[in-house]
């Protein structure tokens, strides 16, 4: 589902296309913009010529290389010809141009994916991941699914760590969807995920004791629980590991924060 959202997206963004490889057009005006250039693409696109259109767009970016839109169109275009290897390029230079397009990243993401390119999809994955981690709770859906790719991709390279992890970090994101329905406790009660999502976390730490990731986590799991004696516990593994582990800037915020606000209460007491 999250796919076909963003590939609806996608069409909506380039005005819609159609198929067939690319052939060479007739030179155009030598008088026509940039901008001319790329609306001539547009409007062959709509009149269901896309191979026409491909030739604007490269037209167009030979003569303004910042209209980055065209990158957007081509890449639009390659795909709906079924040429995903050929999009890939055109995407991966729109996303470089406009970091904070995240849906975009997203199909970049799910391409390199798809076309078998598993260190770099892992890391576009990981970067959606911390920028959509700064949006709230609006990203949640997004965030799951990315949990799921990335454990997808863990499983792929026999990482048993990063299996753990991902699947965990995936589970407390649903458990804390759930928590705000109207239903939590229906067919996926949310202490239930929890407590799963706190099984592969631990079975992730177990994988690589030194990281603070499944650490942190497991203290927000504990923290929802109500226990707040594992959640210390937690906290103060993910604060000692926290310099030499990979965070994202969302999650150092909040451990920065976690143990600020666990040192007011110790002063308290």
């Amino acid at each position: 589902m999250f796919g076909r959202h963003i590939w609806r997206l996608l069409c909506v963004l380039i005005l819609g296309c159609h198929s067939l490889l690319p052939v060479a057009v007739e030179p155009i005006h030598s008088g026509a913009t940039a901008q001319q250039l790329w609306e001539k693409g547009q409007t062959a696109m709509r009149g269901g010529q896309p191979d026409e259109a491909i030739g604007f767009y490269q037209q167009s970016l030979a003569a303004d290389a910042s209209l980055t839109r065209n990158h957007l169109s081509l890449a639009a275009a390659y795909l709906e010809k079924g040429d995903e290897a050929g999009a890939c390029p055109h995407l991966a230079q729109y996303v470089w141009a406009h970091p904070e397009h995240l849906v975009m990243r997203a199909r970049h993401a799910e391409l390199l994916l798809r076309l078998q390119r598993l260190v770099e999809a892992r890391t576009e994955f990981e970067r959606f991941v911390a920028d959509a981690q700064e949006q709230g709770a609006e990203a949640a859906e997004y965030l799951i699914h990315c949990q799921s790719r990335l454990m997808d991709i863990a499983e792929a390279e026999s990482d048993e760590y990063g299996e753990h992890l991902h699947r965990g970090i995936g589970l407390f994101l649903l458990a804390r969807k759930r928590a705000g329905l109207p239903d939590p406790e229906g067919e996926l009660p949310v202490e239930g995920l929890l407590c799963k999502a706190a099984g592969e976390l631990t079975l992730a730490r177990h994988e690589r004791p030194s990281d603070a990731r499944a650490c942190w986590y497991l203290h927000e799991i504990w923290s929802h629980l109500g226990q707040q004696q594992p959640a210390v516990r937690w906290l103060r593994a993910a604060d000692e590991a926290a310099p030499f582990s990979y965070l994202t800037p969302s999650e150092q915020r909040g451990l920065h924060l976690a143990w600020q606000q666990g040192e007011r209460v110790a002063l308290v007491k």
